[in-house]
C-alpha cells in the first residue's frame, strides 16, 4: 500500500487541506467563490484540486487572484498511474468539498473509503444528490448540508475546530 507525505505534494505540514478532486468542469463560480472565502479566513488553508489540464489551472489561479487569494494556495494533483496512489493522496487531506450541480460519484466514495470526510450540498437533480446518498449510507449526515450559507459555515466550523473532523474520520 502507498503513503504519501505532504511534502511529497509540497504542501506544508501544518496546512489545512480542503480537497475536491471532481472534475474541474464541475466547479462554478457559486463554490469556488465559497472556498476562496474558506481560505481568506483560514488562514493556513490549502485548497487541493484535481488537474484537468493546463488551461483549467490558469484560470483557477487567475480566479483565486481576482478574489484576493494567492494562487500558490491552490495545488493540483496531477494524474497518477496507479489507483492505489490516487487514493493514498485522500489520506493526507483533511475536509474534502464537493461541488453542488454535479457531485462527486466515484471521488466521494473514494475519499470515503480512504476516511476523508466529504462536505455536501444537496441539490435537486440526481447529479447534484448523488453524494448525500452516499453520505445517508455511511450515516454521515452531518456532512449533508443544503444551502450555500449552510456548507460555508460547516466547512469553515471543521476547518476552525479541527478535532471535530477527527471524530468523522
Amino acid at each position: 500500500s502507498f503513503s504519501f507525505l505532504r511534502k511529497d505534494f509540497k504542501i506544508p505540514d501544518k496546512a489545512f487541506i480542503f480537497t475536491c478532486f471532481n472534475h474541474n468542469k464541475k466547479i462554478t463560480p457559486k463554490e469556488f467563490d465559497i472556498w476562496m472565502r474558506l481560505l481568506n479566513e483560514i488562514k493556513d488553508g490549502i485548497l487541493w484540486l484535481s488537474k484537468s489540464n493546463n488551461f483549467s489551472v490558469i484560470n483557477l489561479k487567475k480566479e483565486a487572484e481576482k478574489r484576493n487569494v494567492d494562487p500558490d494556495r491552490i495545488k493540483f494533483a496531477e494524474r497518477l498511474n496507479k489507483k492505489e496512489q490516487h487514493l493514498a493522496r485522500y489520506k493526507i487531506s483533511d475536509l474534502g468539498l464537493d461541488t453542488f450541480n454535479y457531485n462527486g460519484h466515484t471521488t466521494t466514495s473514494d475519499a470515503l473509503w480512504t476516511g476523508l470526510p466529504v462536505l455536501t450540498k444537496t441539490g435537486k437533480s440526481f447529479a447534484s444528490r448523488v453524494a448525500a446518498s452516499i453520505l445517508n449510507s455511511f450515516d454521515l449526515n452531518d456532512l449533508i448540508t443544503s444551502t450555500e450559507k449552510e456548507y460555508e459555515e460547516k466547512a469553515l466550523y471543521l476547518a476552525q475546530n479541527r478535532d471535530e473532523i477527527l471524530k468523522f474520520k
